[in-house]
């Protein structure tokens, strides 16, 4: 885009651009995805068909607890579906456990002024529209089990980059190819190498998903899936 802006308190205002009609312009020589051979591509699918299947077979207990927990607090639904695209832009239903209320995007539209992340991305810090549910959820990344559907049935991968929607994605268009030429991840390097420091969350989810479509290998994709669970486990033990 014509305009990248670092501070999330000082963005400058340009209607002029309109994101969702921007078109793609040459891709970057440093942003070249590693197609990788067909046994690769194939041995990486059904690593993934496994693992999801394995993770639904142990989620499965969970479930039922979850959905009883939204419930009483905030009713239904217990699902939440968001469109986002994964290889060549056609787009999916990323399903997830349902974290917030259910009038969370109209208070979108009221916190806008709030957003702390730079870029396409609404972050805030203590987001009053998490229900005291949706908050356990998140901490634990409980609300993503559901994701292990969508890599059954082949939406997206264990790990690759995240997961974006249409919108998000106009905002790169040199690096958008790239990034959808691989299946986005339940994880990935942006989810366990990012700082949340303000101002630069959108340039390492950049950064970190392209590092990934560049360099991804089953050693690669090991590793990451280790320091996922070394961070879940962390969190369980910070928690006791």
């Amino acid at each position: 885009p014509a305009v990248i802006w670092d501070d999330p308190n000082n963005r400058p205002v340009n209607d002029a651009i309109h994101w969702l009609h921007i078109e793609p312009s040459p891709t970057p020589d440093d942003a070249q995805p590693r197609r990788g051979s067909f046994f690769e591509r194939a041995f990486k699918r059904a690593f993934d068909i496994v693992f999801a299947s394995l993770a639904i077979l142990l989620a499965l207990p969970l479930c039922p607890i979850i959905m009883l927990a939204i419930w009483i607090e905030d009713g239904g639904p217990f699902l939440f579906t968001h469109k986002r695209e994964t290889c060549g832009g056609r787009e999916f239903p990323c399903v997830k456990f349902r974290s917030m209320r259910k009038d969370a995007e109209k208070l979108k539209a009221v916190l806008k002024q709030k957003n702390q992340a730079d870029g396409p991305q609404f972050y805030i810090e203590n987001d009053p529209r998490l229900t005291r549910v949706g908050r356990f959820l998140r901490k634990y990344n409980l609300d993503e089990l559901p994701q292990f559907w969508n890599v059954l049935v082949g939406d997206m991968s264990i790990v690759g980059p995240r997961p974006s929607p249409h919108r998000e994605n106009q905002y790169c268009p040199p690096w958008r190819e790239a990034r959808l030429s691989v299946r986005p991840g339940v994880t990935g390097l942006w989810q366990i190498k990012r700082t949340r420091r303000a101002g630069s969350d959108f340039q390492e989810w950049i950064k970190y998903d392209l590092e990934y479509v560049e360099r991804h290998n089953w050693w690669l994709d090991l590793k990451i899936i280790f320091k996922t669970v070394m961070i879940m486990l962390g969190k369980v033990t910070r928690s006791d």
